[in-house]
Parts: structure tokens; sequence; C-alpha cells
């Protein structure tokens, strides 16, 4: 019986960790997911030059680089290096006022983000 109870506690303890890391991964990239298609969005018509946008994007960047390290806990940094990636171009288009790059790398930044929930997120094909 003494054995029980010590098993017990080790296996709530990490159904909790489990559970707050798919609720937090998930919630991570619901913002993320937003973030990026509302900056997408917006760079079709707004001039990169505009300093909402580019407050946007940084803003963008300094979350994704709070949150990047938690993300890690689930999920590899090779597969989180890509949205790295394309936030760094994101914000150098940002520094050379270019236009097309920042739409380009906008949208291939939304892309993995969305391909990145769909494939961590909780749904029922995942717990197939």
């Amino acid at each position: 019986m003494k054995v029980w109870i010590p098993i017990l506690i080790l296996f709530l303890a990490v159904t909790g960790v489990c559970i707050w890391d798919g609720i937090n991964t998930q919630k991570i990239f619901n913002k993320l997911e937003n973030d990026s298609e509302r900056i997408y969005e917006t760079l079709l018509v707004t001039d990169i030059t505009d300093s909402d946008i580019q407050n946007e994007i940084l803003e963008l960047n300094d979350y994704w680089t709070e949150k990047m390290d938690i993300l890690c806990i689930s999920i590899s940094r090779k597969d989180l290096q890509p949205v790295s990636d394309y936030l760094q171009y994101l914000c150098a288009s940002i520094i050379n006022e270019s236009q097309e790059d920042a739409i380009t790398y906008s949208r291939l930044l939304n892309y993995n983000i969305v391909g990145l929930n769909q494939t961590t997120g909780i749904n029922i094909l995942n717990l197939l």
C-alpha cells in the first residue's frame, strides 16, 4: 500500500504537467496565428514603413522570443526554428524597407505557425 501513494502522486503530477503544457501550447499558438495573420493582411494594404505595423512585428518577435523556451518542453527546437527564421527575416525587411520581402515572409511565418499549431494541437487526428 505504501508504494501506491508515491506512484499515484507521480502519476497526477505528470498528468498535470501534460495538461498544462497542452493548454499553454494551444494558447500560445492561437495568439501567434492570429497576430501573424493580422500582420500579413495589414502588409497587403499598408506600407512596411508604417510605425504601427513595425511595432506589431517587433512585439510578435518579442512574444515569440519569450515563449519559445516554454514551447521547447514539448516541441523540438528544430521544429520551432523556421518560425524564428521567418520572424527575423520579417524584422530585417523593416530595416531594409522591403515591402515584397515583408509580405513574403509574413505569409511564410503564418503558414509555419498554422502547421505547427495543427501538428501540436489537441484534436482527434493527433490523438489517433
